[in-house]
Protein backbone atom coordinates (compact mmCIF):
# COMPACT_ATOMS: atom_id res chain seq x y z
CA UNK A 1 0.00 0.00 0.00
CA UNK A 2 2.59 2.17 0.75
CA UNK A 3 4.43 1.78 -2.30
CA UNK A 4 1.53 2.26 -4.09
CA UNK A 5 1.17 5.55 -2.50
CA UNK A 6 4.46 6.12 -3.33
CA UNK A 7 4.26 5.73 -7.02
CA UNK A 8 1.35 7.92 -7.50
CA UNK A 9 3.00 10.50 -5.55
CA UNK A 10 5.70 10.29 -8.37
CA UNK A 11 3.40 10.31 -11.00
CA UNK A 12 1.71 13.22 -9.48
CA UNK A 13 5.14 15.01 -9.52
CA UNK A 14 5.87 14.15 -13.19
CA UNK A 15 2.66 15.57 -13.83
CA UNK A 16 2.81 19.00 -12.10
CA UNK A 17 6.80 19.34 -13.56
CA UNK A 18 4.82 19.29 -17.07
CA UNK A 19 2.03 21.40 -15.90
CA UNK A 20 4.89 23.97 -14.53
CA UNK A 21 6.54 24.11 -18.69
CA UNK A 22 4.61 24.61 -21.37
CA UNK A 23 4.60 22.38 -24.59
CA UNK A 24 6.54 24.30 -26.32
CA UNK A 25 9.33 24.86 -23.65
CA UNK A 26 9.82 21.20 -22.95
CA UNK A 27 10.05 20.85 -26.79
CA UNK A 28 12.56 23.44 -27.52
CA UNK A 29 14.20 22.21 -24.39
CA UNK A 30 15.08 18.94 -25.47
CA UNK A 31 15.99 20.09 -28.95
CA UNK A 32 18.97 22.15 -27.33
CA UNK A 33 20.21 19.29 -25.05
CA UNK A 34 20.44 17.05 -27.93
CA UNK A 35 21.82 19.85 -30.36
CA UNK A 36 24.88 20.27 -27.21
CA UNK A 37 25.06 16.15 -26.62
CA UNK A 38 25.15 15.94 -30.09
CA UNK A 39 28.06 18.66 -30.81
CA UNK A 40 29.70 17.62 -28.02
CA UNK A 41 29.64 13.67 -29.42
CA UNK A 42 30.89 14.70 -32.70
CA UNK A 43 33.33 17.15 -31.69
CA UNK A 44 34.89 14.37 -29.43
CA UNK A 45 35.23 12.23 -32.81
CA UNK A 46 35.80 14.91 -35.51
CA UNK A 47 38.17 17.85 -33.81
CA UNK A 48 37.17 20.20 -36.47
CA UNK A 49 33.22 20.05 -36.34
CA UNK A 50 33.32 23.08 -33.77
CA UNK A 51 35.88 24.79 -35.53
CA UNK A 52 34.94 28.50 -37.23
CA UNK A 53 35.52 27.78 -41.08
CA UNK A 54 33.63 24.60 -40.33
CA UNK A 55 30.80 26.47 -39.03
CA UNK A 56 31.04 28.86 -41.74
CA UNK A 57 30.74 25.89 -44.04
CA UNK A 58 27.26 24.93 -42.46
CA UNK A 59 26.10 28.47 -42.19
CA UNK A 60 26.38 28.54 -45.68
CA UNK A 61 24.49 25.43 -46.51
CA UNK A 62 21.37 26.10 -44.28
CA UNK A 63 20.90 29.66 -44.63
CA UNK A 64 18.08 29.66 -47.20
CA UNK A 65 16.37 26.70 -45.10
CA UNK A 66 16.99 28.87 -42.29
CA UNK A 67 15.06 31.97 -44.02
CA UNK A 68 12.55 29.78 -45.75
CA UNK A 69 12.05 28.37 -42.14
CA UNK A 70 10.50 31.44 -40.96
CA UNK A 71 7.47 31.35 -43.35
CA UNK A 72 6.82 27.82 -42.88
CA UNK A 73 6.59 28.41 -38.86
CA UNK A 74 3.52 30.84 -39.47
CA UNK A 75 2.13 28.35 -42.15
CA UNK A 76 2.07 25.80 -40.10
CA UNK A 77 1.24 27.76 -36.81
CA UNK A 78 -2.29 28.42 -39.29
CA UNK A 79 -2.54 24.91 -39.85
CA UNK A 80 -1.15 24.76 -43.32
CA UNK A 81 1.53 23.58 -45.22
CA UNK A 82 3.40 25.24 -48.02
CA UNK A 83 5.40 23.04 -50.54
CA UNK A 84 5.89 25.44 -52.89
CA UNK A 85 8.94 26.93 -51.71
CA UNK A 86 10.84 24.33 -53.08
CA UNK A 87 10.11 25.71 -56.50
CA UNK A 88 9.78 29.30 -55.89
CA UNK A 89 13.31 29.29 -54.32
CA UNK A 90 15.32 28.42 -57.59
CA UNK A 91 12.06 30.21 -59.68
CA UNK A 92 13.65 33.51 -57.61
CA UNK A 93 17.12 32.77 -57.90
CA UNK A 94 16.75 32.46 -61.90
CA UNK A 95 14.15 35.28 -62.60
CA UNK A 96 16.87 37.69 -60.62
CA UNK A 97 19.81 36.48 -62.58
CA UNK A 98 17.53 36.76 -66.05
CA UNK A 99 16.46 40.03 -64.76
CA UNK A 100 20.22 41.00 -64.14
CA UNK A 101 21.79 39.27 -67.10
CA UNK A 102 18.82 42.15 -69.05
CA UNK A 103 20.29 45.11 -67.48
CA UNK A 104 18.42 45.26 -64.69
CA UNK A 105 19.34 47.38 -61.84
CA UNK A 106 20.06 44.65 -59.19
CA UNK A 107 17.26 46.37 -56.34
CA UNK A 108 14.54 46.47 -59.36
CA UNK A 109 15.45 43.47 -59.92
CA UNK A 110 15.31 41.67 -56.34
CA UNK A 111 12.55 43.45 -56.28
CA UNK A 112 10.37 42.63 -59.14
CA UNK A 113 11.89 39.14 -57.84
CA UNK A 114 10.68 39.45 -54.65
CA UNK A 115 6.79 40.37 -55.46
CA UNK A 116 6.88 37.49 -57.34
CA UNK A 117 7.09 35.05 -54.81
CA UNK A 118 4.74 37.30 -52.59
CA UNK A 119 2.32 36.58 -55.84
CA UNK A 120 2.92 32.61 -55.95
CA UNK A 121 2.57 32.60 -52.20
CA UNK A 122 -1.04 34.34 -53.23
CA UNK A 123 -2.02 31.75 -56.02
CA UNK A 124 -1.36 29.39 -52.90
CA UNK A 125 -4.11 31.04 -51.03
CA UNK A 126 -6.25 31.83 -53.70
CA UNK A 127 -6.58 28.16 -54.93
CA UNK A 128 -7.04 26.92 -50.98
CA UNK A 129 -9.32 29.52 -49.72
CA UNK A 130 -11.69 29.74 -53.23
CA UNK A 131 -11.93 25.99 -53.80
CA UNK A 132 -11.66 24.26 -50.03
CA UNK A 133 -8.74 22.88 -51.33
CA UNK A 134 -6.30 21.70 -48.75
CA UNK A 135 -2.70 23.98 -48.60
CA UNK A 136 -1.08 20.56 -49.06
CA UNK A 137 -2.33 19.75 -52.39
CA UNK A 138 -2.49 23.08 -53.77
CA UNK A 139 0.96 23.61 -52.78
CA UNK A 140 1.80 20.37 -54.31
CA UNK A 141 0.46 21.64 -57.56
CA UNK A 142 1.96 24.73 -57.74
CA UNK A 143 4.99 23.08 -56.86
CA UNK A 144 5.22 20.67 -60.15
CA UNK A 145 4.45 23.43 -62.07
CA UNK A 146 7.08 25.83 -61.02
CA UNK A 147 9.27 22.68 -61.31
CA UNK A 148 8.42 22.47 -64.94
CA UNK A 149 8.16 26.24 -65.57
CA UNK A 150 12.23 26.29 -63.83
CA UNK A 151 13.80 23.89 -66.70
CA UNK A 152 11.28 25.40 -69.67
CA UNK A 153 12.75 28.46 -68.87
CA UNK A 154 16.52 27.96 -67.97
CA UNK A 155 16.39 25.07 -70.77
CA UNK A 156 18.19 22.70 -68.34
CA UNK A 157 21.52 24.58 -68.02
CA UNK A 158 22.62 27.26 -65.51
CA UNK A 159 22.12 30.98 -65.82
CA UNK A 160 24.54 32.35 -64.94
CA UNK A 161 27.46 35.70 -65.68
CA UNK A 162 25.83 38.11 -62.87
CA UNK A 163 27.17 41.73 -62.16
CA UNK A 164 29.82 41.22 -59.59
CA UNK A 165 27.89 43.97 -57.29
CA UNK A 166 25.40 41.47 -57.03
CA UNK A 167 27.94 39.02 -55.35
CA UNK A 168 27.56 41.48 -52.10
CA UNK A 169 24.40 40.03 -51.08
CA UNK A 170 25.40 36.71 -50.73
CA UNK A 171 29.57 36.15 -50.91
CA UNK A 172 30.78 39.56 -49.21
CA UNK A 173 30.97 39.93 -45.78
CA UNK A 174 32.98 40.81 -42.64
CA UNK A 175 36.10 38.79 -42.91
CA UNK A 176 37.67 37.30 -39.38
CA UNK A 177 40.60 36.06 -41.14
CA UNK A 178 39.49 32.43 -41.30
CA UNK A 179 35.57 32.92 -40.81
CA UNK A 180 33.62 35.29 -42.92
CA UNK A 181 30.86 36.67 -42.02
CA UNK A 182 28.41 37.15 -44.64
CA UNK A 183 25.85 40.15 -45.27
CA UNK A 184 23.58 37.20 -45.98
CA UNK A 185 23.95 36.19 -42.55
CA UNK A 186 22.70 39.34 -41.12
CA UNK A 187 19.98 39.60 -43.54
CA UNK A 188 18.77 36.46 -41.97
CA UNK A 189 19.02 37.22 -38.38
CA UNK A 190 17.55 40.56 -38.84
CA UNK A 191 14.72 38.30 -40.46
CA UNK A 192 14.39 36.07 -37.15
CA UNK A 193 14.61 38.41 -34.66
CA UNK A 194 11.67 40.84 -36.42
CA UNK A 195 9.25 37.85 -36.71
CA UNK A 196 9.86 36.26 -33.59
CA UNK A 197 9.15 39.42 -31.84
CA UNK A 198 6.45 40.40 -33.96
CA UNK A 199 4.89 36.60 -33.38
CA UNK A 200 5.16 37.32 -29.49
CA UNK A 201 4.14 40.30 -28.99
CA UNK A 202 2.10 41.92 -32.38
CA UNK A 203 -2.14 41.14 -31.55
CA UNK A 204 -2.34 40.91 -35.56
CA UNK A 205 0.98 38.39 -35.73
CA UNK A 206 -0.40 35.90 -33.17
CA UNK A 207 -3.51 36.03 -35.17
CA UNK A 208 -1.79 33.18 -36.75
CA UNK A 209 -1.74 30.63 -33.38
CA UNK A 210 -5.79 31.74 -33.04
CA UNK A 211 -6.32 30.80 -36.25
CA UNK A 212 -4.73 27.70 -36.35
CA UNK A 213 -5.80 26.25 -32.75
CA UNK A 214 -9.32 26.62 -33.65
CA UNK A 215 -10.48 28.53 -36.98
CA UNK A 216 -13.61 28.60 -36.32
CA UNK A 217 -14.01 30.31 -32.83
CA UNK A 218 -11.57 32.50 -34.84
CA UNK A 219 -14.44 33.02 -37.79
CA UNK A 220 -16.72 33.62 -34.66
CA UNK A 221 -14.78 36.32 -33.50
CA UNK A 222 -14.59 38.42 -36.34
CA UNK A 223 -11.29 37.46 -37.89
CA UNK A 224 -11.25 37.49 -41.83
CA UNK A 225 -9.42 34.35 -41.82
CA UNK A 226 -8.94 33.84 -45.75
CA UNK A 227 -7.54 37.05 -45.44
CA UNK A 228 -4.81 36.73 -43.26
CA UNK A 229 -4.10 33.39 -44.53
CA UNK A 230 -3.13 35.58 -48.31
CA UNK A 231 -0.92 37.17 -46.11
CA UNK A 232 0.45 33.79 -44.48
CA UNK A 233 1.13 32.21 -47.99
CA UNK A 234 2.41 35.69 -49.67
CA UNK A 235 4.99 36.16 -46.45
CA UNK A 236 6.30 32.78 -47.21
CA UNK A 237 6.76 32.92 -50.73
CA UNK A 238 8.46 35.92 -50.27
CA UNK A 239 10.91 34.65 -47.64
CA UNK A 240 11.25 31.62 -50.67
CA UNK A 241 12.31 34.39 -53.19
CA UNK A 242 14.75 35.77 -50.36
CA UNK A 243 16.37 32.72 -50.21
CA UNK A 244 16.66 32.60 -53.79
CA UNK A 245 18.37 35.98 -53.99
CA UNK A 246 20.72 34.92 -51.99
CA UNK A 247 21.58 32.01 -53.45
CA UNK A 248 21.80 33.33 -56.65
CA UNK A 249 24.29 35.70 -55.34
CA UNK A 250 26.00 33.18 -53.53
CA UNK A 251 26.89 31.20 -56.43
CA UNK A 252 26.52 33.94 -58.60
CA UNK A 253 24.21 31.58 -61.04
CA UNK A 254 20.70 29.98 -60.77
CA UNK A 255 19.69 26.70 -61.97
CA UNK A 256 16.37 24.26 -61.73
CA UNK A 257 18.22 21.85 -59.72
CA UNK A 258 18.08 24.07 -56.46
CA UNK A 259 15.70 22.88 -53.84
CA UNK A 260 15.51 19.21 -53.87
CA UNK A 261 14.12 17.98 -50.69
CA UNK A 262 14.24 21.13 -49.35
CA UNK A 263 10.82 21.79 -48.36
CA UNK A 264 11.06 18.55 -46.84
CA UNK A 265 14.07 19.63 -44.75
CA UNK A 266 12.25 22.92 -43.88
CA UNK A 267 8.86 21.06 -42.66
CA UNK A 268 11.01 18.61 -40.34
CA UNK A 269 13.17 21.67 -39.00
CA UNK A 270 9.95 23.18 -38.01
CA UNK A 271 8.09 20.54 -36.51
CA UNK A 272 11.07 19.03 -34.30
CA UNK A 273 11.20 22.60 -32.93
CA UNK A 274 7.85 22.49 -31.48
CA UNK A 275 4.92 23.30 -34.25
CA UNK A 276 2.24 21.43 -34.55
CA UNK A 277 1.01 20.51 -37.94
CA UNK A 278 -2.26 20.65 -36.66
CA UNK A 279 -1.70 24.48 -36.24
CA UNK A 280 -1.79 26.53 -33.19
CA UNK A 281 1.50 26.29 -31.94
CA UNK A 282 5.32 26.91 -33.03
CA UNK A 283 8.01 29.48 -32.61
CA UNK A 284 10.80 31.46 -34.79
CA UNK A 285 13.10 30.29 -31.67
CA UNK A 286 12.47 26.33 -31.98
CA UNK A 287 12.54 26.34 -35.89
CA UNK A 288 15.97 28.17 -36.16
CA UNK A 289 17.01 25.26 -33.48
CA UNK A 290 15.62 22.86 -36.03
CA UNK A 291 17.43 24.09 -39.20
CA UNK A 292 20.40 24.11 -36.86
CA UNK A 293 20.22 20.27 -35.71
CA UNK A 294 19.64 19.20 -39.22
CA UNK A 295 22.40 21.44 -40.75
CA UNK A 296 24.70 19.40 -37.89
CA UNK A 297 23.21 16.19 -38.64
CA UNK A 298 24.25 17.10 -42.39
CA UNK A 299 27.56 17.87 -42.05
CA UNK A 300 28.36 15.14 -39.22
CA UNK A 301 27.53 12.68 -42.14
CA UNK A 302 29.99 14.51 -44.47
CA UNK A 303 32.69 14.23 -41.92
CA UNK A 304 32.33 10.80 -41.18
CA UNK A 305 32.06 9.31 -44.71
CA UNK A 306 28.78 7.37 -44.36
CA UNK A 307 26.39 7.52 -47.28
CA UNK A 308 24.71 10.43 -47.87
CA UNK A 309 21.66 7.86 -48.37
CA UNK A 310 21.83 7.91 -44.55
CA UNK A 311 21.00 11.68 -44.12
CA UNK A 312 17.13 11.49 -44.91
CA UNK A 313 16.51 8.34 -42.79
CA UNK A 314 18.00 10.09 -39.19
CA UNK A 315 16.10 13.27 -40.61
CA UNK A 316 12.84 11.09 -40.71
CA UNK A 317 13.39 9.31 -38.37
CA UNK A 318 13.76 12.39 -35.87
CA UNK A 319 10.97 14.28 -37.45
CA UNK A 320 8.55 10.79 -36.72
CA UNK A 321 10.01 11.18 -32.83
CA UNK A 322 9.30 14.41 -32.61
CA UNK A 323 5.68 14.19 -33.56
CA UNK A 324 5.42 11.08 -31.44
CA UNK A 325 6.52 12.90 -28.46
CA UNK A 326 4.73 16.10 -29.00
CA UNK A 327 1.56 13.59 -28.56
CA UNK A 328 3.10 11.87 -26.05
CA UNK A 329 3.74 15.50 -23.75
CA UNK A 330 0.17 16.72 -24.84
CA UNK A 331 -1.44 13.67 -23.69
CA UNK A 332 0.31 13.37 -20.54
CA UNK A 333 -0.54 17.16 -19.70
CA UNK A 334 -4.20 16.58 -20.57
CA UNK A 335 -4.10 13.31 -17.68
Amino acid sequence: MHDMQILKSKQSDGAGLLQRFSLETLQIGGLALAIVVFAIIVQMNFPVFLSLPNINVMIVNFLPEAIIALGMTIVIITAGIDLSVAGIYPFSAIIVGLLLLAGAPIPLAIIITLAAGAFIGAINAFISNTFRVHPFIATLAILLILRGVNIIITGGSPVSGFPETFAIVGQRGIDFGTFLLRYSVFIWLALALLIGYLLRNHRFWRLSYFIGGNRRSARMSGVNVERYLYFVYMLSGALAAVAGVIVASQFNAASNSYGQNLELRVITAVVIGGADLNGGAGSVLGSMLGVLFIAMIYNAFAMSGISTYWQDVVVGAMLLASILMGEVLKRRRAN
